[in-house]
């Protein structure tokens, strides 16, 4: 595929890079961010940009998909938002090495009633390490190298065999630090974004947690 353009704020209902195989075909494409299920013949539902992994084969929406139709979403980092009264406060997580994760996903091809097609994935969100726990109650299923390959088989999952890759990060896996309150904004997308914030005051406009 052809080179992507770097982002830094990215929102659900936008294509989002991922890494998937379907019918044997390792494929690298960006996927619209919000899960439509397959049997869904609404062209203009939003989706689901989350799934929670421990009820994840209880929910309609999502159990096909967790059996069969995985994916990996390459991240630099993410955001999330901190309560601190009424403000909602916005850090940024990356690895503590400074490489890249690799986030579980999962996905589905919607057949409209027009005869169309999409493709859609969300993320696959776990309880927090101590880290991530300190901003919010949920983070995203981080897949160490060990686990990818199996979790992009196409290898139908018992319960068993996804409850044993969706788990918790390990303490220290991520770093993180303050941001500027801009990320709440879709339509600022730079570097800036990512800086450590410094001197600088919060505004309560709350964008919207990506990982609730």
């Amino acid at each position: 595929m052809a080179p992507q353009p770097v982002r830094y704020n990215i929102s659900p209902g936008t294509p989002l890079l991922s890494v998937r195989r379907e019918q044997g075909v390792l494929r690298t494409e960006a996927l619209r961010w919000g899960l439509v299920p397959a049997w869904s013949a609404d062209p203009a539902e939003p989706g689901h940009a989350n799934a929670r992994a421990e009820d994840i084969f209880e929910r309609p929406t999502f159990r096909e998909a967790a059996r069969q139709r995985r994916c990996l979403i390459p991240i630099d980092g993410y955001y999330e938002w901190k309560a601190e009264g009424r403000l909602k406060v916005p850090y940024y997580f990356r690895a503590a090495d400074g490489g890249p994760l690799a986030v579980g996903g999962l996905w589905s091809l919607q057949l409209t009633a027009d005869g169309k097609s999409r493709h859609t994935l969300c993320l696959v969100t776990v309880a927090p390490n101590r880290e991530a726990g300190e901003i919010h109650s949920r983070m995203p299923l981080i897949l160490p190298s060990t686990a990818r390959q199996e979790w992009l088989t196409e290898r139908a999952f018992t319960p068993e065999d996804f409850s044993r890759l969706a788990m918790t990060a390990p303490e220290r896996t991520l770093s993180l630090h303050r941001v500027s309150p801009e990320v709440n904004r879709v339509a600022h997308d730079s570097a800036q974004l990512i800086t450590p914030l410094v001197g600088a005051m919060d505004q309560p406009d709350f964008f919207g947690d990506l990982l609730g």
